[in-house]
């Protein structure tokens, strides 16, 4: 396996790109909750999620089997300098566009958000421009969770096919959970249930089990080349596209579709030379992957055109032309000029090569 495996970004362009549309959506509403092409635009938060626990977990195993440990704390530095310089600039860009326009967002709002809070808001303190935050604050409980677990099971001599048990005995626990929080409880009518931390987890948990899975000899040896593609292809069209043919419970519905996201990657690392990947690795598609964070973040900061702006909230605009041309300008000068100061800052506690530029 190469330093960085090909592709990502790809998957990256596309969760980001969806992402940006999902947004725009409040703006025609009507159009792609008829349409099946809303299936289509609706998971891109779920993807990054799995993709982020994905390789999270294979950096960490890789530190461990390449220098004996995994530095804890170099690691949270790195995930430090790629997570909170843009997400305080943007935090701080909330607060200064406030002085010029209303927002419509609370200091209170804004403090939970920055403390990455967000996503055990209350309804009533939900805020259109903060509300992207809700996803990075799952991250972050992620970030701090995982890594010490991990770590810890490793020292411990728990063998990767253990740990792969544990991952998925987890998964099907913290499922049971959301079940009955989402689905049998009150609690759903005053608040984003599905956006704790108990229930986002377990789109970061099947990237962890692929994470695993691709050290594990189950991974090198139970199948062939032909016999794992056929099986990761048919999950990832089984689960992917599950929306557009299974109206079972939603529970159900969005762990086949966890399967089908993970297994869409799983294939493209098992599928390096294939003509997709190379496509993926087109310089534009890839350049969007590389920036995606950015773009996931100024297009909370501009997007927020349809419905569910409050009354007489002026940001962000309301015009969606002029939005996405402010994003598409804001995001490469956010990259070349700012984030990459960090991103430079970051191979200073870089232990194992990067997978990925945008990491």
């Amino acid at each position: 396996m190469t330093n960085r495996i090909l592709g990502l970004d790809g998957i990256r362009a596309y969760a980001v790109i969806t992402v940006v549309i999902l947004h725009l959506q409040l703006v025609i509403h009507w159009y792609y909750e008829s349409s099946p092409l809303y299936s289509l635009v609706w998971h891109g938060v779920e993807i990054f999620f799995v993709l982020s626990g994905f390789l999270i977990t294979h950096l960490l195993v890789k530190e461990r089997s390449q220098f004996g440990n995994i530095n804890l704390k170099k690691f949270w530095v790195r995930r430090a300098l790629r997570i909170f310089p843009l997400f305080y600039l943007f935090i701080f860009s909330v607060i200064l566009i406030g002085f010029f326009y209303n927002t419509n967002t609370s200091l209170k709002q804004t403090l939970i958000s920055a403390i990455y809070g967000f996503n055990f808001v209350s309804r009533s303190e939900y805020n259109i421009m903060l509300g992207h935050t809700w996803s990075l604050a799952v991250e972050e409980h992620f970030y701090l969770i995982w890594p010490p677990i991990l770590i810890l099971m490793l020292k411990k001599n728990v063998s990767l096919q253990k740990i792969l048990v544990i991952l998925v005995l987890s998964f099907v626990a913290l499922e049971l959970i959301n079940n009955h929080l989402m689905y049998e409880t009150e609690i759903g009518s005053e608040y984003f249930v599905e956006r704790w931390t108990t229930s986002a987890s377990v789109y970061l948990l099947a990237g962890c089990i692929g994470g695993i899975l691709i050290h594990a000899e189950i991974w090198k040896n139970t199948f062939g080349t032909l016999k794992l593609n056929f099986l990761l292809t048919t999950l990832f069209l089984f689960g992917f596209f599950v929306d557009f043919w299974f109206f079972g419970h939603p529970i159900i519905v969005r762990d086949f579709r966890i399967i089908g996201i993970i297994s869409g990657i799983l294939w493209v690392v098992a599928n390096q030379k294939s003509l997709l990947v190379k496509i993926m690795e087109w310089a534009p598609i890839r350049y969007i992957g590389q920036v995606s964070y950015g773009i996931y973040i100024w297009q909370g900061f501009y997007l927020a055109t349809g419905p569910s702006r409050a009354k007489g909230q002026e940001w962000p605009l309301s015009d969606p032309l002029l939005s996405v041309i402010f994003l598409v300008i804001t995001v490469p000068i956010s990259y070349h000029l700012y984030e990459k100061i960090f991103l430079n800052m970051k191979k200073k506690f870089q232990r194992v090569p990067m997978v990925n530029e945008s990491e």
